[in-house]
């Protein structure tokens, strides 16, 4: 009852706080939203009083190039009621100077262009109000909000802004007029948090006009960017509870917060829950009073009715009294079912009734000599239950005087589980010293016995094991958390089994299996583990036999075909899970029947097994080799990542590493042999629910074609992806011939100035190839960066471009030229590369400071540090750094900022549609306006229009590079378009 009440109290306050908190909720949203009308509509009017303005002004102006401050003082005098709450009017010229002021212009306010304000102005031509957050009043003290509009020239051009300032102050008295309680309050804030107005009014700092902060809720659901909500704070200013409401307001970059003390609108509620606590405590106390008066009565009954009860009648044993003829007189419930009979039945019936141990006259004997021992006899006999089953019992008796007579007080226990307990007793002691080892310890693990079987496993005695742990036996092999895992099993489920290597006394490592038991007494708490030991040495062997007959070759000891299928089928899930490539090459040796059949079958083997042998050490642990035939092998490579290419490459590397290692000499009893393989690869994972025969037939049909070419080669199944690696390596080797053989050349491109005066050229590579002629470096230049020779190649162009700008420093009409050589990412990231470059500079002799290494974006990545480093010794010799392709990477101010960067590239994909793409032309511009902000020069490549060329010169870029100055040329066809280009000028 008491549960209830409370609960129904407690209840019913929650439901009444939840109606007076809603009640509160609707009165600041209510109040919030009248704030907020009455705030925009002073927004409004200051919004209408300048537009009027505006208008007057731009009729007035005309083809004017001022305004007349006269005329405009005249019509502020005449139009004065539309002010309003203004504090001042200022409107300033198009550079932001103060032209006209209806007041005393104060050295602070002469000027606006700094404001953020202006700026847009100048920019934009909207029909706009801009209103900027709470700032300190430009003319003098205070806070203050600044109005402002744009106003045009005739033609439409920015001529300059009308301003005004609205006081804080001016919001005191539309906050005043809110009624909020005691302790509520109305807040006027802009979005940075600044308090602008406050009622009621705090004397500390932080309740001031300008101070910045507020509840952390108010600040998270502010910066949030909701435009109105609902919070409850107790971190208050005034450190008071409420709950208020939250509006921004669309007009001015502020927000306006309503919000009621928790005391003022919950005041009832409190009273309500004083009056529930009063009525509470009086209905526990009459509760409590009924309840202790009842239990007392129930308790009188308890004891009435316990004092009426036979003791036998609530006995666990069976309880009865027999007189000294061995007449039953009374018997307790439990010995009636011990005996299987109904009290009716059997109260008046001797001894011979129930109990099948003894005949009469043993019975008789039995009262005798109960009647001549005073402290009672014990005898064990057998009773017959309700289903006619025997079953033995303890009975014992004492002669007692009852209502002063003597009878029998008996007590007959049922002992079947003690006489099943001692029977397996009798069969654990005999199973004890069986062949299966045993060991006992105490609940410390200290060894207390153990069997002959155990001692002849371990090695140990008795005597040797007894009072040791089983520490004693551990192999070493098995860590701490295997143990810890073991026990805890055992703690909770009270037994463990499983295999487990432990150490003979002679030091040797066994297999056996194992099985602990904890054995706990009545009250669940251990006494004794007892663990049984099997040796499973010869069982593990056996074991080890019959999986390597079933899954390994018994030549080379590689996994056969069953086992290559199972691991591939596995492997094929967790690529289609992982999303994660594999590879299978299939290797087949060439021509081995023919050493099989010259040199014999002993030879071939003894080649297969050193095969077996060189394929293990090319392929990683990780990976599998297996022998699927008499020559054939298969070597499988996993998890080589989610790019095509990249698992191409790796399999492409591994085919390679094995034709070379088996195509190494084979020497058998001082003879040399010699031999080859061809290889088919197949890539699986690509697509989803493949047959594990599917990547097979693959690598077979690959081989095939392997076979069929020649020989000690591989093959790819796709024919597309066997052109590419074809054609890659193709170009990989004829690389490096194209260095030896002098194929290589440089082209050279102009690089013009706003006079379209040539001032450099940029260094280009092109290979003359004598058969396929011209190749692009789209093609060779990607491969020499995957192979490693861009380092190469890199150094050869920066050393001939060197060369080329040394010969131009001895004629003065060259020698002002300067080279732009391409540096890429990898040759600048080596150690070596300042070192290199220097000397090249030393060796050729070449003017450092017409030297320009051009970087791409993707060299700023990584490394930033080390990047300055290696540019900064570099320009203490005077190279020059300039910024390639800039745009279409992931460059950012902070890089350009820290990396001392001369020269910035407009990339030509911006270029390339300036004129009719708004887009290119805008990021174009910023670029631009971006170097000059940061003292780096610009140039823009790909210019072939002269329209390029003058959107680019309006924008203020000067320097250009494309087909409209000239193409890339070799050296001679350059020198002989320079001395045109010189005569032309």
């Amino acid at each position: 009852m008491n549960i209830f009440m409370i609960s129904l109290l407690a209840y019913t306050l929650l439901t009444s706080r939840e109606r007076e908190e809603a009640q509160a909720r609707t009165g600041v949203e209510n109040l919030t939203s009248l704030l907020e009308k009455s705030v925009s509509s002073s927004s409004q009017e200051i919004d209408l009083s300048l537009y009027t303005l505006q208008t007057y002004i731009e009729k007035e102006l005309g083809d004017k190039k001022q305004i007349n401050a006269r005329e405009i003082n005249l019509f502020i005098q005449k139009e004065k009621d539309w002010i309003g709450s203004v504090t001042r009017i200022d409107i300033t010229d198009e550079k932001g100077q103060v032209q006209f002021a209806d007041h005393d212009i104060g050295a602070q306010t002469s000027n606006y262009a700094n404001y953020n304000f202006f700026k847009n102005a100048q920019q934009k031509n909207t029909d706009q109000l801009f209103v900027t957050k709470l700032i300190r009043n430009p003319s003098g003290q205070g806070w203050v909000h600044l109005f402002a509009r744009r106003y045009n020239q005739a033609d439409g051009t920015f001529a300059g802004m009308i301003i005004t300032a609205l006081p804080a102050s001016y919001f005191n008295h539309l906050i005043a007029e809110l009624d909020v309680g005691p302790k509520g309050v109305v807040l006027v804030q802009d979005l940075d948090m600044r308090v602008i107005a406050r009622n009621p009014v705090l004397n500390t700092p932080n309740g001031q006009v300008g101070f910045v902060g507020g509840p952390p809720e108010l600040t998270q659901l502010v910066h949030s960017g909701a435009q109105s909500g609902t919070i409850y704070t107790r971190r208050t200013t005034d450190k008071i509870p409420r709950i208020g409401n939250f509006r921004k307001l669309s007009s001015m970059p502020i927000f306006v917060v309503v919000a009621f003390g928790e005391k003022d609108y919950l005041a009832q509620w409190y009273e309500d829950v004083i009056k529930a606590v009063l009525l509470g405590l009086l209905f526990i106390v009459m509760t409590t009073i009924a309840g202790w008066l009842l239990w007392q009565q129930i308790r009188a009954n308890m004891l009435t009715n316990r004092r009426s009860r036979m003791l036998l009648r609530n006995a666990q044993d069976g309880i009865h009294i027999v007189d000294l003829e061995g007449k039953l007189l009374e018997g307790s419930d439990s010995f009636f079912r011990m005996i299987g009979s109904t009290p009716q039945a059997a109260l008046g019936k001797t001894l011979c009734y129930w109990d099948n141990g003894y005949n009469k006259a043993e019975l008789q004997e039995l009262i005798n000599r109960g009647i001549s021992t005073p402290g009672g006899i014990r005898f064990e006999t057998c009773y017959r239950n309700a289903q006619g089953e025997c079953y033995p019992v303890e009975v014992s008796s004492v002669l007692v005087h009852l209502d002063d007579d003597e009878v029998f007080f008996c007590s007959a226990r049922d002992i079947t589980e003690r006489k099943k307990a001692e029977e397996n007793l009798r069969i654990a002691a005999t199973a004890f010293d069986s062949q299966v080892g045993m060991l006992i310890t105490d609940p410390h693990l200290v060894i207390l016995r153990t069997n002959r079987a155990l001692t002849e496993i371990t090695g140990y005695s008795e005597q040797e094991l007894i009072g040791h742990t089983p520490k004693i036996l551990q192999s070493g092999l098995h860590d701490k958390n295997f143990y810890s895992s073991m026990w805890d099993h055992i703690r909770t489920t009270g037994s463990w089994q499983g295999e487990i290597w432990n150490k003979r006394k002679n030091g040797e490592l066994y297999p056996q299996h194992i099985l602990i038991a904890a054995v706990r007494d009545g009250n669940g708490q251990t006494t004794h583990y007892v663990a049984s030991v099997t040796d499973i040495s010869a069982y593990k062997a056996s074991e080890e036999k019959v999986r390597l007959l079933a899954f390994y070759d018994s030549l080379t000891k590689l996994p056969n075909r069953s086992l290559f299928l199972e691991r591939l089928e596995q492997s094929m899930r967790e690529a289609e899970n992982k999303k994660q490539l594999g590879v299978i090459l299939c290797i087949d040796l060439d021509n081995f029947k023919a050493i099989n059949d010259t040199e014999g079958h002993e030879t071939g083997d003894r080649l297969l097994q050193q095969v077996a042998t060189r394929l293990l050490e090319c392929v990683e642990a990780n990976h599998m080799v297996a022998r699927f035939a008499s020559d054939e092998f298969v070597v499988l490579l996993e998890q080589l990542g989610t790019s095509e290419m990249e698992a191409i490459q790796q399999a492409e590397k591994t085919a390679k590493y094995i034709l070379q290692t088996l195509a190494q000499p084979y020497f058998f009893d001082d003879s040399e042999y010699r031999s080859s393989a061809s290889i088919g690869i197949s890539l699986f994972g690509l697509e989803a629910h493949e047959n594990v025969q599917d990547p097979i037939k693959r690598a077979d049909i690959a081989l095939s074609e392997a076979k069929n070419y020649g020989r000690n080669i591989y093959r790819f199944f796709d024919p597309l992806i066997q052109s590419q690696v074809k054609e890659r390596a193709e170009i990989d080797s004829g690389l490096r011939q194209a260095l030896e053989k002098n194929h290589l050349v440089l082209y050279y491109q102009p690089q013009v100035n706003g006079a379209q005066q040539v001032t450099g050229v940029e260094a280009l590579l092109r290979w003359q190839h004598p058969v396929k002629g011209m190749i692009s470096p789209a093609r060779f230049i990607p491969v020499a960066e995957e192979s490693g020779f861009i380092i190469t190649l890199g150094q050869w162009v920066l050393e001939t471009a060197c060369r080329q700008l040394s010969e131009w420093a001895k004629s003065p009409q060259t020698a002002h030229l300067s080279i732009a050589v391409n540096v890429s990412a990898s040759q600048f990231a080596r150690d070596e590369f300042v070192q290199d470059v220097l000397e090249i500079l030393e060796r050729t002799k070449a003017p450092t400071h017409l030297l320009k290494l051009e970087l791409t974006e993707s060299a700023l990545v990584m490394r930033v540090e080390d990047i300055i480093e290696k540019m900064m010794i570099l320009k203490r010799y005077g190279v020059v750094f300039s910024l390639d392709d800039f745009g279409t990477g992931y460059s950012s101010l902070t890089y350009l900022q820290r990396i001392p960067i001369d020269q910035l590239k407009i990339d030509q994909g911006f270029v390339r549609d300036i004129v009719v793409s708004a887009n290119d032309a805008e990021i174009a511009k910023m670029i631009i306006v971006l170097a000059k902000t940061l003292g780096i020069a610009v140039l823009a490549e790909g210019v072939e229009t002269e329209a390029q060329r003058e959107v680019l010169e309006k924008y203020g870029c000067y320097h250009y590079q494309g087909y409209l100055f000239g193409k890339p040329m070799p050296i001679d066809e350059f020198e002989q378009y320079l001395l045109l280009q010189q005569t032309r000028y």
